[in-house]
């Protein structure tokens, strides 16, 4: 599933040429330029498989920071103008032009993601046309230290994400840490001038990641997360070079630590001289709508990057006293603790409503998609109304039958994590844009809209009938035994989206109707441990968390601290889900 880029990307440095003919403003002001280049196809060397995404995805991310689009460039395989392809031609050319026309003050940012050699003590970059064992094909990153040196700006930063192997296909060769990988090291670190900062992926001898779930390089991918607001350590509404790097590198020894039981070390040039820096990029959305529409009418709500404190601020004991009438035990509440700061870096789109019935049937019939409860005949749970008794799982029960009236508007039930995660690609795949399971730490601050309390709506159970459709009077009329709320919210099972008080966020059903699939593994222990920034979860698990409670839930388990779990193939009656759009 995951590989690493047998790439080696590194400090840029090329040979001076002749001034080309590239289109560019007839006129810029004193601002941020910025050279990105991308190489994933390779005559001689191993091809790779997220270079030109990285770059493509760095340069949306700049645009957005405030680089002035005309001065972003953008050399990447899937050029249309072949000007543009990352050749040792055109890279040369467009590194010459655009340093020829940066003025004092500026800010060059130049980053390459492709393959790259060390040999005859010195080290090149590879175009996608170069020959390998000819380093006339090849760049010479010297010269493009040269060329920086001399250009006016007062800031030059090259990001580099790369492996140190050699790159011929069966090579893939690490340099061990003598003689070949030392000079490297002096040649990338020792020899970057004043006035430049490099930002490296990994030391000397390392692997640089590349990760197909991330649909990047592992350092990459944090550096772009870090763009958009992740890196934000001091909540100031931008992200510092300095907060940039550190959080890139930290994140990426940290992921590539757990995930693959190695070593990848990133590290920074010039480290001195970021704190003095006044440069940051800028973070946010420019534009972004705070209500969207999407392509199967779904309504999705701008969520704003903040902080909050995340679990329960009563202890489990204490909530068991609270809710001794419907029966709460502490021991379910333990999970809870300790409460706990968490900072949402990035804004994001979150469902107005859960994903409806009518929804996942244009995912259905689209994809020609078998649920998980239809594909292994299984089924799934229901309502036997002519015996009065739940049963399954049953093959006659699935998210079309659930023993009782769905229609179109109704939330879709009997959907396991898997269907709701595939239902998620689906629509990514139809709107070329990120849609996914919103986290467990993203669902509680979307549901808490700034509240503190019990419930979004205070601590009052009796009040929940106002906001959601939960286990009330006019469920108890039905089932006796159970101990709901005396408040009626004139429904026993689920009700059509959007019946009830929305938060202040203007999210419908966060409390009831259905309880819904978080993208998180489930940790009892894991608030222990939890990272402030963005936390996603365990790396890994056996049940996934479920938040929110649902039709049939009591007032315990309906608070907006309250945790739940099941099983990635568990269906339920009582569980959908709502989806993130992420913000690009």
């Amino acid at each position: 599933m995951f590989s690493h880029a047998n790439l080696f990307k590194f400090k840029i440095s090329i040979v001076t040429i002749a001034l080309c003919v590239f289109s560019v403003p007839a006129s810029v002001e004193a601002t941020s330029w910025a050279i990105l280049i991308g190489v994933d196809d390779y005559f001689q060397a191993q091809d790779l498989k997220y270079c030109g995404a990285d770059q493509n995805a760095l340069a949306v991310r700049l645009k957005q920071s405030g680089f002035p689009e005309k001065q972003v460039f953008l050399l990447h395989d899937k050029a249309t103008d072949g000007r543009y392809r990352p050749t040792k031609r055109n890279i040369e050319k467009q590194l010459q032009l655009v340093l020829g026309l940066v003025e004092r003050g500026d800010v060059v940012l130049l980053s390459f993601s492709g393959h790259g050699l060390h040999f005859g003590g010195k080290s090149y970059l590879c175009p996608n046309d170069a020959e390998l064992d000819d380093p006339n094909t090849l760049i010479n990153t010297e010269a493009v230290y040269d060329l920086l040196k001399r250009c006016p700006a007062s800031l030059k930063v090259l990001l580099v994400d790369a492996c140190r192997n050699d790159p011929r296909p069966g090579g893939q060769r690490s340099l061990t840490a003598t003689n070949e990988s030392t000079a490297l090291a002096r040649s990338f670190q020792e020899a970057t001038p004043e006035g430049i900062v490099l930002l490296n992926s990994c030391a000397p001898g390392e692997i640089s990641w590349e990760e197909e779930e991330f649909g990047h390089g592992v350092f990459m991918n944090f550096v772009l997360g870090g763009l958009k607001g992740e890196a934000d350590g001091n909540s100031d509404g931008a992200v510092s070079l300095a907060e940039l790097a550190r959080y890139a590198n930290l994140n990426t020894k940290v992921h590539v630590a757990r995930r693959y039981n190695d070593s990848q070390r990133p590290f920074i040039t010039n480290e001195s001289t970021l704190d003095a820096l006044d440069f940051k990029f800028s973070i946010g959305s420019p534009g972004a709508a705070e209500l969207i529409t999407n392509s199967i009418g779904m309504k999705l709500k701008l969520i704003p990057a903040g902080e909050f404190m995340m679990g329960s601020s009563i202890s489990a004991e204490e909530v068991e006293r609270q809710f001794k009438a419907f029966e709460a035990d502490a021991q379910s509440h333990s999970g809870e603790q300790p409460r706990h700061r968490v900072r949402i870096t990035r804004p994001f789109y979150l469902g107005v409503h859960e994903v409806t019935v009518g929804q996942f049937r244009r995912f259905v019939n689209s994809a020609g998609y078998e649920t998980e409860p239809e594909s292994d005949s299984k089924g799934a749970h229901g309502w036997n109304e002519f015996e009065r008794k739940f049963e399954g799982p049953d093959p006659k029960y699935n998210w079309r039958n659930s023993g009782f009236v769905q229609t179109d508007s109704h939330p879709v039930v009997n959907v396991t994590w898997n269907d709701a995660v595939a239902f998620c690609k689906w629509l990514s795949r139809q709107e070329e844009v990120q849609y996914r399971l919103p986290t467990e730490a993203e669902w509680e601050y979307a549901c808490r809209a700034g509240t503190t309390t019990l419930f979004y709506n205070g601590n009052d159970p009796e009040s929940l009938a106002q906001v959601g459709n939960v286990a009330d009077g006019t469920f108890g009329a039905k089932f006796s035994a159970w101990k709901p709320i005396s408040a009626r919210d004139g429904y026993v099972f689920t009700a059509p989206s959007g019946r009830f008080q929305p938060n202040s966020f203007g999210l419908y059903d966060m409390h009831g109707n259905v309880n819904e699939w978080c993208s998180d593994w489930y940790g009892v222990d894991y608030y222990e441990t939890s990272p402030i920034t963005a936390p996603s979860g365990p790396d890994s698990g056996s049940f996934r968390v479920l938040r929110g409670g649902s039709w049939h839930s009591d007032p315990d388990g309906l608070r907006s601290a309250f945790r739940n779990r099941s099983s990635p193939e568990d269906r339920f009656v009582f569980v959908g889900f709502r989806v993130v759009r992420v913000v690009e």
